[in-house]
């Protein structure tokens, strides 16, 4: 059979996927017109199944602006496709005999409507707005609060692994605030490698504790269960502020909280 019709295709479109993806979240759109442009003689159809199947299998995940980008077990798999198809392209070479390899073709990108984070802005207006409540809250007479940042620094050689270890400790420290920091905790994400607590609790200093060993947990956890993270490097910060009236604005409680988890960084080396 030819190898249009076996599945061939689509074990090489999973390989491509991820490979590509592995730089930038994009659109399958534009994938696909990358993937045409390579003129390759396999069967069609089979970049949509491979697609799916990713989907599905949890390796990718929907993005902002109608893109897809790599789950933190898509990075994996990459890797475990890349020692496959090494061990298999030798055989392959020596069968055709001495092949030039084909320049990879040139694709202009389409330009997005708009290239603000939207999504970023977005979780960072929801933060800022939740803090700005809580401050008004307090100037009536509510209860205390406090301000926690956690920062994840993870030392890994390959970026795609690396971003893949710090939105998945980042994935699991929102899904499962309530358990991790206290049912009165809520949590937000905080810029590209980091998380942001916010509890009714006059002091800041425990929560930033008990917030710097869970994630620090969570970290130690991902590099023991998935391959692709063995041997890499992390180190958890983590820094607040509590409410006062002296303190008064948001502004300036998210500030102090900041000079704080700064101030955390020489006191904790990588793990």
């Amino acid at each position: 059979m030819r190898p249009a019709t076996t599945g061939l295709a689509t074990a090489f479109f999973r390989f491509y996927l991820l490979d590509t993806l592995s730089s930038a979240p994009a659109r399958p759109a534009s994938l696909l017109v990358r993937v045409a442009a390579e003129k390759l003689p396999f069967a069609t159809g089979a970049f949509g199944r491979a697609l799916q199947s990713l989907l599905e299998g949890g390796h990718l995940t929907p993005a902002r602006d109608g893109m897809v980008a790599l789950t933190a077990l898509g990075a994996a798999e990459r890797i475990v496709e890349r020692e496959r198809w090494s061990v298999v392209m030798p055989s392959v070479t020596r069968l055709l005999g001495d092949v030039a390899p084909r320049p990879a073709p040139v694709v202009a990108e389409a330009v997005p409507p708009y290239r603000a984070k939207v999504a970023d802005a977005y979780a960072e207006r929801v933060l800022v707005a939740y803090v700005r409540d809580r401050v008004a809250a307090a100037r009536e007479g509510g209860r205390p609060f406090c301000v926690v940042l956690v920062a994840i620094g993870i030392e890994q050689p390959n970026e795609a692994t690396r971003r893949a270890m710090v939105h998945r400790a980042i994935r699991a420290s929102l899904g499962g605030a309530t358990t991790l920091f206290g049912g009165d905790v809520s949590a937000f994400r905080y810029g590209d490698d980091g998380i942001a607590l916010v509890a009714p609790r006059p002091d800041d200093l425990p929560l930033a504790t008990l917030a710097r060993a869970r994630v620090d947990e969570l970290v130690r956890s991902m590099t023991a269960s998935v391959r692709a993270f063995h041997g890499a490097r992390w180190h958890v910060h983590a820094g607040g502020a509590a409410w006062t009236v002296e303190i008064g604005t948001t502004g300036a409680l998210l500030r102090a909280a900041e000079d704080s988890l700064r101030s955390d960084g020489e006191a904790q080396p990588a793990a």
